[in-house]
């Protein structure tokens, strides 16, 4: 009878370690946590289905202005696009670090569809008060957050993080571009210090001027 037992609560020791193994390995079996945010639409699309090979995974709406309710999925690589009529017409590929269960993707328009930005939103290392910026420029831009100052090439992107005593409830935020080896201020404001909040800033050029403008999404910190 004692060997009967201890040969049932090995086996169940056993299950139960399989089973965390399983829930934890990749973040993929309790789901990954995805919203999306478009920097503009493509073709004025603006609900995009997410599938792996022929399954499909769910479909979610792309807002451009603030983060809507997201879906859930498993596995970390899949294809984004529309079906139009029998056919999936593939406008992107999406591959998530292997860290990680809840994302941000940035959807940003191309001439055949969208280029996919992942950015992770339960990195401890994007917390409060941080930016997660992107220059979707053609101008390298110069930025000063605080006392912290941080250069962007043209159509990357860079998490920064601001500097300022620590008795500050607010700290400059200051754009600018490069020209002729000066950095020129396109904005200059005023930041509230927040560490329950962190935002996605987005540079861009405006098209009927080709001024420089941004904008930002501001996520809670977790």
């Amino acid at each position: 009878m004692q060997k009967i037992l201890f040969t049932l609560l090995v086996l169940s020791l056993t299950t139960l370690s399989s089973l965390s193994a399983q829930e934890t390995e990749g973040g993929t079996q309790r789901g990954i946590q995805i919203r999306a945010f478009a920097f503009a639409l493509f073709e004025n699309i603006d609900t995009i289905e997410f599938r792996q090979n022929d399954r499909i995974l769910g479909e979610i709406k792309l807002p451009t202005g603030q983060l809507k309710k997201g879906i859930s999925v498993k596995v970390r690589e899949f294809s984004v696009g529309v079906t139009e009529g029998d056919e999936f017409r593939t406008l992107g590929n999406v591959k998530l670090p292997q860290t990680g269960r809840d994302f941000i993707i940035v959807f940003a328009p191309t001439k055949k569809g969208y280029r996919v930005f992942p950015v992770r939103t339960d990195d401890p290392e994007f917390r409060g008060n941080d930016t997660y910026l992107f220059n979707f420029s053609t101008r390298r831009l110069g930025i000063a957050l605080g006392t912290a100052k941080q250069a962007v090439q043209p159509f990357k992107n860079a998490k920064l993080r601001p500097a300022f005593p620590s008795d500050a409830t607010y700290y400059r935020a200051l754009f600018a571009y490069e020209s002729d080896g000066n950095y020129i201020p396109f904005n200059n404001s005023r930041w509230p210090v927040n560490s329950n909040t962190k935002a996605l800033v987005f540079v861009y050029e405006e098209p009927s001027t080709q001024r420089l403008v941004y904008r930002s999404v501001t996520e809670l910190a977790q």
